[in-house]
């Protein structure tokens, strides 16, 4: 019963009771055989006043202050679930003050304390959150393959090197056995073992704590796993489950034991046929008197032995190369990037100059040891020959990447070269020779000259195992053949330039990447990049690449052919920042490109905002190619490599696509030569003619 009733309750017992008494007291001063007593009539009248006033008191209580109590009770829930703006509004029960304002305090501190707590669980879901991204990032970087299952062998967590390691395809699967994937006995065993460590207290003392290493495999025996199992413990040393990190050690394993087979060839092999010489030997040696005959068949058993001694010792080297050459840790290295940390290597201690050329290539090798060997190489050639400048370049041929140290003068002699083979290398790692090192990568080194006045030595390396650069781009665009007539019709260059030839001018060969095809309808640059070619070289270490913001978004059906998303150019410089800047790098050049009229549009729209001009003599490689290839063939970039052999990488880049259009260029040169186009003049003026010939052909 609520306190509302229970009142009401109250005061109408309090009215029977008094209405009992009206009625009981008159009968019983009747019974008693009085008369009609004022005194009496003045009670029952009084008895009667009372009841209405109780009556009326009740009306009172029930009108304005319970009923306000119950509504105040409503109101007070709902600013219980509210903001910290939910009110009761005071005046509406004044009656009841201050309980209102009261009730208000109170709402205002519990909105408060709601916020505060709102606040830290946000903030404490955002650190867990960051450490859990932090731990994705952590476990994604890995190369061996992480999994933490609980004591039933649950697995709760993996990361995708785990997947490939196992040979699975799609999900591991949450909450799968480990069990089922990999064998069961050496998990077992080991966990056990740590079991018993801990058990025991000898974790605390043990070298490697909580953790032992073992040897799985796949639940099909394919693959051959080295595992490291770590426990996880709470507080009293409780073990709530495990951590499990595989590395596939399958070919690792494969070479130890074909390391083993090598070993019992070069030792127990080598046994018989060198007892069967010592024997013959032995005899011609204690039997002089020997007729020729028999003198003829001991000397044919030596000979044969020594051929089977020279065949099994050719066949041991053989499988002794193949076993050091693919245990050495080796991986994937860009060309650029390992020439580049030659020169700084070189520069560091102060030996010759060294120019980064040819356009970069992907190889197969150990970096570091490479990288040694290069600077080693280049102080003993700069010490033999005396020459201060150096180029370094990577160039594909069949099946190897030649990396070539290049300079001014001749050849070094293949026996000096020899005398170098067994030196120590400084800073090695093991002492390794400049013979470990070429072993380690099955190669070999020489020197010889190109051309008259040009030496190299030559080191050929694995290639890469794997695609890299933007293999999985959408095929080339379908950017037009962008003829502007007034672009690409060219004055004769003045003077000294235009009769200077093609392989003597410096040039700057350069590509940009836009928001789409049509300059005039405001498609924007987003990217510009270009490299030097100075004297017939490509000089790879001085480009230029720059993104640029277009100020627009970047249509996604661009963004699949040149990569460049709208947060990769967000905060980048404008266009009228960096092409001051690009107009500086290219100052005094000539300029290349392929289909240049359509990048020199996107140029000359931004004339006016950058505030320079550029007005350089400019060589087109596509119409180059249709000056010597014709009109039918394939012009664009991907074909003429092609047909030229020239690897493409990191295509549909801006800098990745000048640096072939500079290969390519480089070759048109040549081939110009033998069409009698030597100086620039000559190259703009055929140039000129084929713009002129292709407007005809548009007119008809």
């Amino acid at each position: 019963m609520d306190g509302r009733r229970r009142l009401a309750f109250l005061f109408a017992s309090v009215g029977a009771v008094a209405a009992v008494l009206m009625i009981l007291l008159p009968m019983a001063l009747a019974n008693a055989g009085g008369s009609g007593d004022p005194l009496v009539t003045q009670a029952v009248a009084g008895v009667a006043i009372a009841l209405a006033a109780v009556f009326a008191l009740w009306r009172i209580v029930d009108g304005s202050i319970l009923r306000s109590l119950t509504a105040l009770a409503g109101e007070a829930r709902v600013i219980g679930h509210g903001t910290v703006a939910a009110r009761v509004p005071p005046e509406r029960y004044a009656a009841l003050a201050p309980l209102p304002q009261a009730i208000n305090e109170l709402g205002e501190k519990l909105a408060a304390a709601r916020s505060d707590i709102d606040e830290a669980v946000a903030s404490s879901t955002a650190v867990v959150q960051e450490q859990k991204s932090r731990l994705s990032t952590l476990l994604r970087d890995l190369h061996e393959g992480v999994l933490v299952c609980n004591q039933q062998h649950q697995i709760l967590l993996y990361n995708q090197a785990a997947l490939t390691l196992l040979h699975l395809t799609g999900d591991l699967g949450l909450g799968r056995n480990l069990l089922q994937v990999v064998t069961r006995a050496p998990v077992l065993h080991t966990l056990e073992r740590l079991t018993l460590r801990v058990k025991d207290g000898r974790h605390h003392s043990h070298s490697m704590g909580v953790t032992a290493e073992f040897v799985a495999a796949t639940t099909d025996g394919r693959y051959l796993l080295q595992g490291r199992m770590s426990l996880i413990l709470k507080e009293e040393d409780v073990i709530t489950g495990y951590v499990v990190t595989f590395d596939d050690v399958t070919a690792e394993l494969a070479a130890l034991g074909k390391r083993d087979a090598v070993l019992r060839a070069a030792t127990e092999g080598f046994r018989p046929p060198v007892a069967n010489l010592r024997a013959a030997a032995e005899t011609l040696s204690d039997n002089p008197d020997l007729d020729r005959e028999s003198r003829r068949a001991f000397e044919q058993v030596i000979l044969e032995e020594c051929a089977a001694l020279a065949n099994r010792l050719e066949s041991v080297t053989g499988d002794y190369r193949s076993i050091i050459t693919g245990a050495w840790p080796m991986s994937d290295i860009h060309s650029g990037n390992l020439i580049n940390l030659v020169i700084a290597r070189v520069v560091a201690a102060g030996g010759p100059n060294i120019t980064l050329t040819g356009l970069p290539q992907w190889l197969h090798g150990d970096s570091y040891s490479l990288v040694v060997l290069l600077d080693h190489l280049v102080g003993r050639l700069g010490e033999v020959t005396g020459a201060k400048n150096f180029d370094l370049s990577a160039e594909t041929g069949g099946s190897w990447v030649f990396v070539d140290i290049s300079w001014s003068g001749t050849p070094v002699a293949s026996s000096l070269v020899d005398s170098w083979m067994e030196q120590p290398l400084p800073d090695a790692l093991g002492g390794l020779t400049v013979t470990d090192v070429l072993q380690h990568h099955r190669s070999e080194l020489w020197c010889d000259a190109p051309r008259p006045g040009l030496a190299r030595m030559r080191v050929p390396l694995p290639p890469t195992e794997q695609l890299h650069g933007h293999a999985d781009r959408a095929p080339p665009s379908a950017r037009p053949e962008f003829f502007d007539f007034s672009l690409l019709h060219q004055p004769i260059a003045t003077a000294e330039l235009g009769r200077t030839p093609l392989d003597k001018l410096t040039f700057v060969v350069f590509d940009t990447e836009t928001t789409g095809l049509r300059p005039s309808d405001g498609d924007e640059i987003i990217q510009i990049a270009g490299v030097r070619i100075v004297n017939g070289r490509i000089l790879t270490g001085e480009t230029f690449s720059q993104l640029v913001d277009p100020g627009r978004p970047i249509p996604p059906e661009t963004i699949r052919f040149h990569g460049v998303t709208d947060d990769m150019v967000r905060g980048k410089p404008r266009a009228s920042v960096v092409l001051p800047q690009f107009h500086l790098f290219v100052s005094g050049a000539v300029l290349v490109a392929h289909n240049a009229a359509f990048d020199l549009k996107f140029l000359k729209m931004k004339e006016k905002v950058s505030g320079v001009r550029f007005d350089h003599p400019v060589l087109d490689t596509m119409l180059l190619s249709r000056q010597l290839q014709g009109p039918d063939a394939d012009h664009t970039l991907d074909g003429i490599a092609k047909r030229m052999g020239i690897q493409v990488v990191d295509r549909h880049t801006a800098l990745g696509d000048s640096l072939l259009t500079a290969a390519i260029f480089l070759r048109f040169v040549d081939m110009l030569r033998e069409q009698n186009v030597i100086t620039l003049d000559d190259a703009i003026r055929s140039a000129n003619i084929l713009v002129e010939l292709h407007a005809r052909e548009r007119a008809f």
